[in-house]
């Protein structure tokens, strides 16, 4: 065999192997650009919280539809995914007429829980912050926890690529002598039929006042999702604030819905 036929099939496997290479870094990360058009920015003429936890649970769901564990492939067997838990910390939140990317990866699952990540980029491809969420399967008929086990889950789609985060630590309980009341209305619910996991956020946003988002930013939020709010629900809002650190809790009775953490910064 010639030196020329030979350095075509090394060309070749080397050409197969870097393919082989691509598709599976491909696979097991999902990239997606945006652009902060104005009608979607907040009154600081930035991308709000809620915006943020909307693109991270639909990049995750596209993300897991490629790999066939999305709604798409589960809703015959009465599966979804539910957001347990969500952590997120921005140096810069990309502002109104910006560019932006999300890239999200699974970094690990066990027969109750799936770690997903999310790294969130600006225009010119840096890092401005990290997310890291819990999810959960539930079945969509008992909204009971269903487990991961049904879904053939593969170690071969868990990525190394490294989320720098903390993870959330437990939150803790939130007592408060004048708690807000709200009733869940119809535009709170989705097709589970509980609360959106993004009205919860807006509630717990609404929370603050113009000056403070005036004068501060936040620079981390951390969010449990305890048990499922319903149509009609009357619930309380528990706040609490010690050095710029407000925790809270939504509770129905005695039940607790939710319990959350705003870390925020001078701006």
């Amino acid at each position: 065999m010639s030196r020329v036929t030979c350095q075509k099939f090394v060309d070749a496997d080397f050409f197969t192997t870097f393919v082989v290479y691509l598709a599976s870094i491909m696979e097991k990360e999902y990239k997606k650009s945006y652009f902060l058009i104005p009608g979607e920015a907040n009154a600081q003429q930035e991308m709000p919280l809620t915006l943020l936890a909307t693109k991270i649970i639909e990049i995750a769901t596209e993300h897991a539809n490629t790999l066939n564990i999305g709604h798409a492939s589960m809703v015959d067997k009465n599966l979804g995914w539910v957001l347990s838990r969500l952590t997120v910390e921005m140096r810069h939140w990309p502002k109104v007429n910006e560019h932006y990317t999300i890239i999200t990866w699974i970094e690990s699952w066990n027969k109750h829980f799936s770690e997903r990540n999310f790294e969130i980029q600006n225009a010119q491809g840096e890092t401005i912050g990290y997310a890291r969420t819990v999810w959960m399967v539930i079945n969509t008929v008992t909204h009971e926890n269903a487990g991961t086990t049904e879904l053939c889950l593969q170690d071969g789609l868990i990525s190394d690529r490294e989320c720098p985060i903390a993870k959330q630590a437990k939150l803790k309980i939130v007592e408060c002598d004048n708690p807000v009341n709200y009733t869940f209305t119809y535009t709170d619910i989705d097709f589970y039929r509980h609360v959106n996991t993004v009205k919860y956020i807006a509630l717990l946003v609404n929370q603050f006042t113009m000056d403070d988002s005036d004068r501060c930013s936040l620079s981390r939020f951390e969010i449990a999702f305890m048990s499922e709010g319903k149509y009609g629900d009357q619930v309380q809002v528990m706040r609490q604030t010690v050095d710029g650190v407000s925790s809270f809790a939504i509770r129905h009775g005695e039940r607790p819905l939710v319990r959350a953490r705003f870390a925020l910064l001078p701006r």
